[in-house]
């Protein structure tokens, strides 16, 4: 009788404890954003890829051939409304990544979590070194060989003037020394503006601009504050111009582009999300 009693009881307790809850794991906090690491793969590219020297090789051999084909021509002109052909000839080129390979820098800012940095682009540009893009250097010292006057029409500022000639010197490039050649940002009051279109005409007053190279649609056109559907317009209205007038050379890195995507608002981790959500499944 008593070892039933106990076992009642002893049931009736079990029943009445509280129960174990189930562990559940808690849920990991999302890594940290690292918008450096959106730079990885287009760096890697434009340093190792085989195919990226292609294009570049290939965009600065049809250059040299217009180049050929503008001077055999004098109505030609890479620059609308302007065809005199009592004018020195002339071709604008952009600096960063159409002539100067700056993969070290970005290299630099995604080792750090950065697509960009201002202290680290002043010493950059600073220490004036690195490599030529391939092709460019062939393709410039070409045009100053057929009597063509190179402009270097850069977004660097004007601080950083010194150091972009310096970089020129070092890698070879024509430099003029009786004209003034490389136009930076803000070295006028009237070129404060990253919109290069004040800088073409200026040079295009003077020269009979016969081509243009860059790796940014800014470089031939005012597209910087532009939509994805406007950029696409600028490059449609001028389809006869692409490898005739105008040499884009391949930047997957950074660009304007970036800005008709993001709308170049928010910080850099949600600049970087925009571009994720914006991708087309």
């Amino acid at each position: 009788m008593r070892k039933f009693i106990c076992i009642t009881l002893l049931a009736a307790a079990c029943a009445t404890a509280p129960q174990p809850q189930p562990v559940v794991a808690a849920t990991p906090a999302p890594p940290p954003c690292n918008p450096g690491l959106g730079l990885v793969n287009a760096t890697t590219w434009v340093q190792y890829g085989a195919e990226y020297r292609a294009v570049a090789l290939a965009t600065f051999a049809a250059a040299r051939r217009s180049l050929d084909a503008a001077l055999a021509d004098p109505s030609w002109s890479a620059e609308e409304g302007t065809s005199d052909p009592a004018q020195p000839p002339a071709i604008i080129v952009d600096s960063d990544d159409t002539i100067f390979d700056n993969t070290p820098f970005e290299v630099r800012a995604l080792k750090q979590g950065k697509t960009y940095d201002d202290k680290l682009w002043k010493e950059w540009v600073a220490e004036a070194t690195t490599d030529a893009v391939p092709g460019a250097a062939d393709f410039l010292a070409y045009a100053k060989s057929r009597g063509v006057t190179v402009f270097y029409v850069t977004n660097r500022d004007a601080d950083e003037e010194a150091g972009t000639r310096l970089r020129i010197e070092r890698l070879g490039f024509p430099l003029d020394p009786n004209v003034d050649t490389v136009l930076v940002r803000g070295e006028r009051e009237e070129w404060k503006s990253s919109d290069k279109s004040g800088r073409r005409a200026y040079v295009a007053a003077s020269y009979r601009v016969l081509l243009l190279a860059g790796d940014d649609l800014n470089d031939f056109a005012n597209a910087r504050d532009k939509n994805v559907a406007d950029r696409y317009q600028i490059v449609a209205d001028k389809g006869a111009w692409w490898g005739t007038k105008w040499f884009m050379v391949p930047n997957p890195m950074y660009g304007s582009w970036e800005r008709a995507v993001t709308g170049g608002t928010g910080t850099a981790c949600e600049q970087f999300q925009k571009k994720i959500d914006a991708l087309r499944p």
